[in-house]
Order: structure tokens, then C-alpha cells, then sequence
């Protein structure tokens, strides 16, 4: 590219960037001066001085994804082009293709060179807590260590059937009905097997195992202690090598779609009818079959039934790693499968669960546009909405979206900016690219493209985008936002339309996200 053609390009998102400015300060201050000058990062003056170059916090991180034979020589030249680029820092993410063995001795002696080299160049760097995803299995490590984070089940599969059949002892509970309602029969079906009736029996299902999980399967998030055993396996070797540098060069946590779906049927841990007698002061199990069939008083044993999940997910996921991080002085990002709703299987509450983040997050994959669907990516504001709503309420500063990923090689500046700025507009204001990869050799290359490295042939042009974002993000965090209006969102309300038996799902939940979904996005339209 030409320099004359380069310069226009770099003085065209100079301009953009004052314009954003100063719409920001002109609509903040024609109704109430008090809504720019408040805040934890800077107040106007500092805006004014600081805004040509923000300080490094400020600037986008992409997923630095090692994913073949990790060298220093390497890490060296990798991280002087993303400073070259404008990038504030890197995610370090262990994916797929990766050769250097996760969390070994090597791994580490590697990490603590590219944090060395990164205070070098001023840049960040962030733990991604996972060897791909979804987060808590520390890449087959705390399967391997503590065999009950599987073993145990994780869900009960119901069949229906019109006797009980011989191999009654496969089946953890067994249901008959009698009368219009199903009552427990298992501790006296062994005695009644070929007898006649309408039965409903659960079995335990049980998290497949492959070599995604390192040969082994996911874990289950529920279990008392292995969120603590996560935490031990993946942060100690990083606390002892690099401990003085958390809070400082080494700023937090990403933890990347931490899930408590089934491998089948209703979702069960092994405590899970004490704990939910410990809320509600009845038992479960006399009412199982409610989550599956719309019998019994079956929308209370829905909502209740979720909300227990919810604060088991909570108490023992979100709540260990929330005062890790800040014991340890890390900041804990990162999301959750946030495009679920209004099914909410993965995790009871996304907007719950953000309140554990020192920065919430979401992700924003592909490049198609869709604002009527509840279940989209790119144009799904409540999403977005969500976000920003929780950081705001619990006076979080920050907010960040993974972005761009599996978008395709063919992604332009154009569409970069649009996406970006669709989101930033509505609440984001911290930029992780997804991804930067070390090589392409092989499959690697389908790997959710793009790639923000050296592979692609505008990456000398990067800055001129980073540059942009890093203002707009240090604008975006400042001064409070005020709210004239509260939306309460109909997320309870789906808990008792929703099942984990997809055939037994009320139309009704469909009904609710999408009316929802148009509701949310024609005020976004109008401003409101």
C-alpha cells in the first residue's frame, strides 16, 4: 500500500474517533453536566489530554493462540508485532494443534519468558484458564486427578415404558403413575418386574469421554470441590512462577464457557435433592418427573428446580474463581454461552453469573447479521444489553466481547469496524480478538478465521483500527451511565416452559424469547 494511501487511512480513523468524542461530550453535557465528569478512570480534562494515546489498559488483546512447538525466538517476534500492531496485551490460549505440553514444566518456563518480554514492550498479559474450552477440566488434568469430577454422572435420561423391565437395577429411579400423578416406586419395583402400568424410568447419562478433553470427558462444575481443584491445577504453577506480577504486567483471568449441560436427560449431582431441600423444603424426587412432563404442579418444580442449579453453579463455580482472582489481585473475565437464551441449560442465568466477573464478557462470532433471532450473534442487542445492564448495576468499568471469530478469511476493515462498533455502541468497551494464531500449518487453518497476525495481508495496516478502538474504549470508559427506564427480563418466566427433554419443551418458551428479542431491539431502535 501506498504511504499517501496509508495516511488517508490513518487520518480517516483519527477523524472518526474526534467525531465519536465529541458527540460523547456534547450529548453528555446538554442535559446534565454531571454525567461526564465522574469516574474511575478519567475525568474530562484527563479525556482531553490523554485521548490521542491512551494508556496500554486501553487497547484491544487478541487470543495469542499457541497451537504448534512454542519457541522463545518466536515468542519474541510475535509480541514486537503486536506492539507494532497496537495491541495493549495478548490472552496466551492453548488450542488445538498445540505441541508444547500444557502446564508442564516447558509450558511454564515459556510463560515466564513472554511475560518478561511483554513488560519489555509495555504490553499486558492475560491467563486464558483453559487448553481450548469449554473451561474446568485444565485439559484432562482434573478428570485425571480426581475421578469423582466425572464418575459420578451428571445427568438422568428418562424412558417411558409400559412394564418394568429385568434390568431394572440399570435405573437410578423409577417413577408409576397412579392416579394422574407419578409416585417413586424404586425401592419396591425389584419386587413388581414384568408388572403392567405407565412408568417412567431415569437413567444415569454420563459425560462422553475424547481426545478434546485430553482422553478424557468434561467434568461436572457441580461437585463440591473440583472447581477448587481446577483452580489449584491450572493457577499454582502460574502463582509460583510469576506471582509478583499479578495485578501488575499479568492482569487477570479468562475463563471461557463454563457450562452444567447433560450428555443427556435432566441434570443431576450427586447432592442435588439435599441442596434442593435445603431451599425449598421438599423434596425432588417426589416430583422429578415434572421437569420432563407437564404434570404435578410442574411450573413451580421447573422454577424451582433451575434456581437451584443456578445457585449450586454459582457457590461452586463462580464464587471460588470470583475470590481467587481477587485475593490474588486478577481481574476475572471472560463468558459464558450467552446465546442460549431463553433455554437457559448451560447455566441457569447468564446476567447471574456476571455479577462473579471483575469484567463480564460475551462473545460476538461470524459476520451475519440478525436482530430477529434470540439465539444470534452479530445483532442480537439484548445480548449486548445484558452486559452492559450488570456491569452498570454492580459499577463495573469494563466491559469485554470476544469478537470476530469464524467470520472467514475474507473479513475486511469494513466489516471489522461495523461489527466493532455495532457493539461498542451498546456497551462493550474492551476489544478481544479471536484470533491471533501462532501457525496455520495444517488444519489450523480452519480454525475459526480470521487470524490478526502476520498471515494476513493487511496486518501492517492493523494499527490504524487498534488505534481507534483503544480511544474509543478509553471514552466509553469513563463517565456513568443513567438510566431512565428498568426492563425486567421474562428469564424466570422461560425456566418453566424449558426442559431438558427437547420433546417435552413448550412451544411457549420460543414465544417468549422472541417477543422479548423484538420488544428489547425496537427500543434500541427508537433510542430508549
Amino acid at each position: 500500500m501506498k504511504r499517501k494511501t496509508q495516511n488517508t487511512i490513518r487520518k480517516n480513523f483519527v477523524n472518526i474517533s474526534l467525531i465519536i468524542f465529541l458527540i460523547l461530550n456534547i450529548n453528555g453535557c446538554s442535559k446534565d453536566e454531571n454525567r461526564i465528569v465522574k469516574s474511575d478512570f478519567a475525568d474530562f480534562k484527563s479525556i482531553s489530554e490523554n485521548f490521542a494515546n491512551p494508556h496500554q489498559d486501553f487497547g484491544t488483546v487478541p487470543f495469542y493462540v499457541w497451537n504448534g512447538k512454542i519457541t522463545k525466538e518466536r515468542i519474541e517476534n510475535d509480541l514486537k508485532e503486536f506492539k507494532e500492531a497496537g495491541f495493549g496485551g495478548v490472552f496466551i490460549h492453548p488450542r488445538p494443534g498445540l505441541i508444547t505440553e500444557y502446564l508442564s514444566k516447558d509450558w511454564f518456563e515459556l510463560f515466564v519468558f513472554n511475560v518478561e518480554k511483554a513488560k519489555e514492550l509495555d504490553l499486558n498479559i492475560w491467563i486464558y484458564d483453559e487448553n481450548s474450552y469449554p473451561s474446568g477440566f485444565a485439559g484432562g488434568h482434573v478428570p485425571a486427578q480426581m475421578p469423582e469430577s466425572y464418575e459420578n454422572g451428571q445427568g438422568l435420561e428418562p424412558i417411558d415404558t409400559n412394564v418394568i423391565p429385568t434390568n431394572i437395577k440399570d435405573y437410578f429411579l423409577i417413577y408409576e403413575k397412579i392416579n394422574g400423578e407419578y409416585q417413586d416406586i424404586t425401592n419396591i419395583a425389584a419386587n413388581n418386574i414384568g408388572k403392567k402400568g405407565e412408568y417412567s424410568l431415569l437413567k444415569k447419562t454420563y459425560f462422553e469421554k475424547s481426545g478434546w478433553f485430553g482422553g478424557w470427558s468434561y467434568v461436572d462444575l457441580l461437585y463440591p470441590g473440583v472447581t477448587e481443584k481446577f483452580i489449584d491445577v491450572t493457577m499454582t504453577g502460574y502463582k509460583n512462577i510469576s506471582g509478583k506480577d499479578f495485578g501488575k504486567s499479568i492482569k487477570g483471568v479468562f475463563t471461557d464457557e463454563p457450562e452444567i449441560n447433560t450428555h443427556g436427560g435432566i441434570r443431576w449431582t450427586p447432592d442435588l435433592f439435599e441442596f434442593f431441600m435445603k431451599l425449598w423444603n421438599y423434596d425432588l424426587k417426589d416430583h422429578l418427573p415434572s421437569l420432563y412432563k407437564e404434570v404435578g404442579n410442574w411450573k413451580k418444580i421447573r422454577h424451582n428446580y433451575t434456581q437451584t442449579l443456578l445457585q449450586l453453579f454459582i457457590e461452586r463455580w463462580s464464587k471460588p474463581q470470583y475470590k481467587y482472582c481477587e485475593e490474588n489481585n486478577l481481574i476475572f473475565t471472560g463468558h459464558y454461552w450467552e446465546h442460549g437464551w431463553p433455554s437457559m441449560k448451560l447455566g441457569g442465568d447468564n446476567m447471574a453469573m456476571y455479577a462473579y466477573h471483575q469484567m463480564p464478557g460475551i462473545d460476538m462470532l461470524f459476520n451475519q447479521f440478525d436482530e430477529v433471532s434470540n439465539r444470534a450473534q452479530f445483532g442480537n442487542i439484548r445480548s449486548v444489553k445484558e452486559l452492559a445492564s450488570v456491569a452498570n448495576q454492580l459499577g463495573r468499568k469494563r466491559t469485554l466481547s470476544e469478537t470476530y471469530g469464524g467470520g472467514g478469511w475474507e473479513e475486511t476493515f469494513k466489516d471489522f469496524k461495523r461489527l466493532g462498533d455495532w457493539e461498542y455502541v451498546l456497551g462493550v468497551n474492551f476489544m478481544n480478538q479471536h484470533l491471533s494464531h501462532y501457525t496455520l500449518t495444517g488444519a489450523r487453518k480452519y480454525d475459526y478465521p480470521p487470524s490478526f497476525s502476520y498471515h494476513t495481508p493487511y496486518w501492517k495496516n492493523y494499527k490504524y483500527l487498534n488505534d481507534y478502538y483503544k480511544r474509543l474504549s478509553f471514552v466509553l470508559s469513563s463517565g456513568e451511565q443513567k438510566n431512565d427506564i428498568l426492563i425486567i427480563e421474562p428469564t424466570t418466566s422461560a425456566w418453566v416452559y424449558d426442559s431438558y427433554i427437547d420433546e417435552s419443551i413448550n412451544k411457549n418458551i420460543d414465544s417468549i424469547g422472541l417477543s422479548f428479542q423484538k420488544f428489547v431491539t425496537t427500543l434500541e431502535k427508537n433510542q430508549v
